[in-house]
């Protein structure tokens, strides 16, 4: 397996002045280059925690997390923001647009903040892909939710990132937009040879994905 991320030991706890909760504990896992994870599990049960922690959005109590071999708490807070925005891609259940920025300056944003310009081929290929040329001019409330969450796809993809990380990318469509829209992010992932890693409370969802991990009270169980 060519892996491109892992995990040892991953724990993390949450203490306020009456409680101590133990979010995450002990995961282990490897994700290899190109393939479709799905993260599943109860509301509460530890599965977007772990997503934020093998994005180096949060840190872990324990245990380290290594992105092709190197150990992501290496990283200062000013080089983990670069890091991410090369080689991550992120799409939430929230779009995220910037409503004063139209659809194509949305789409650019991430490569602008990190000082360079769009591939031309890569951006018309991308906007082709996810079906969104003749948008390119819109607002956020110019566009349906299945077309917005289709920009945050092209946003998180124009960087060419290695890893695209999904928060319950659908949670906010109806049935038949989320699978369209799901179809549509796991084909790019695929086309530009990207690894996704997705979490969802959606089975229907999960089964698109190639491996599925069931995450319970902050343990891998399956």
């Amino acid at each position: 397996m060519d892996t491109i991320l892992k995990t040892e030991n991953i724990r993390k706890t949450y203490e306020s002045s009456s409680v101590k909760v133990n979010a995450l504990n002990g995961i282990d896992l490897e994700f290899a280059k190109g393939r479709f994870y799905s993260v599943i599990g109860r509301s509460g049960s530890g599965k977007s925690t772990l997503l934020y922690i093998l994005s180096g959005l949060d840190q872990p109590t324990e245990g380290k997390v290594c992105f092709e071999g190197k150990d992501l708490s290496e990283y200062s807070d000013g080089e983990m923001a670069i890091f991410r925005r090369r080689h991550m891609g992120f799409v939430f259940q929230q779009y995220n647009l910037m409503e004063e920025y139209n659809v194509l300056e949305n789409i650019c944003m991430p490569v602008k903040l990190d000082q360079r310009k769009p591939d031309p081929e890569f951006l018309h290929t991308v906007l082709e892909t996810l079906g969104l040329e003749d948008k390119q001019k819109k607002y956020a409330s110019e566009l349906s939710g299945g077309e917005q969450q289709r920009v945050a796809i092209a946003r998180s993809i124009l960087s060419k990132p290695k890893i695209i990380f999904a928060d319950e990318p659908t949670g906010n469509l109806d049935k038949k937009t989320a699978l369209e829209t799901l179809e549509l992010l796991i084909e790019s992932a695929k086309k530009f040879g990207q690894t996704l890693i997705m979490v969802t409370h959606d089975l229907e969802v999960a089964r698109m994905s190639e491996v599925v991990i069931t995450i319970e009270d902050g343990r891998v169980i399956g």
